[in-house]
């Protein structure tokens, strides 16, 4: 008991503790915020990243049956992450006010998720945006197979045939 009051003693001997403990507390909280952070980025680019790699895998199979294609590995790039659609409900009030022979009506509409349990309804996921599209394959080489290759992505993701690039795949 007493080596803990001497240990307080020279603890509060040392000059400005009362600072350096705030600038220790504050590290430590930066820390904990920065990892929880970084876990929570991570979650949401897996889950977006996930239907993005399907994508990329079931667009680079089809693109490989093109005649000529050879291998092909598909890379797709989004302006950001994919979001929830949630299942909503509207309410409308309608206000009649009468003054000086005319009528007026307010109609106020409310809308507001629809709550299950403890969280709202998901009806779907709306995919983001593509920005570009890479195209690695074998038979890239020849002109031809690089247009339909070019075509079939363009009409499959529905983009602009500037952001998407196909280059021939190296020889192994």
């Amino acid at each position: 008991m007493e080596k803990i009051k001497e240990l307080i003693k020279k603890i509060r001997g040392i000059k400005n503790i009362e600072i350096i403990l705030g600038l220790v507390i504050i590290a430590v909280i930066i820390i904990i915020y920065s990892t929880v952070s970084t876990l929570k980025t991570q979650d949401e680019e897996a889950a977006s990243g996930n239907a993005g790699t399907e994508l990329e895998a079931r667009l680079g199979a089809i693109l490989s049956e093109i005649e000529g294609a050879g291998e092909v590995e598909v890379m797709i790039t989004y302006a950001s992450t994919s979001e929830p659609i949630t299942a909503t409900s509207t309410n409308t009030h309608s206000t009649t006010t009468s003054s000086g022979g005319s009528e007026t009506t307010t109609t106020t509409s409310t809308t507001n998720p629809v709550i299950q349990g403890s969280s709202a309804v998901i009806l779907g996921e709306k995919m983001p945006e593509i920005i570009g599209v890479l195209v690695v394959a074998e038979g890239a080489k020849d002109v031809k197979v690089q247009l339909r290759l070019r075509d079939a992505v363009r009409t499959v993701l529905g983009i602009n045939s500037n952001s998407i690039q196909i280059l021939t795949r190296r020889a192994v």
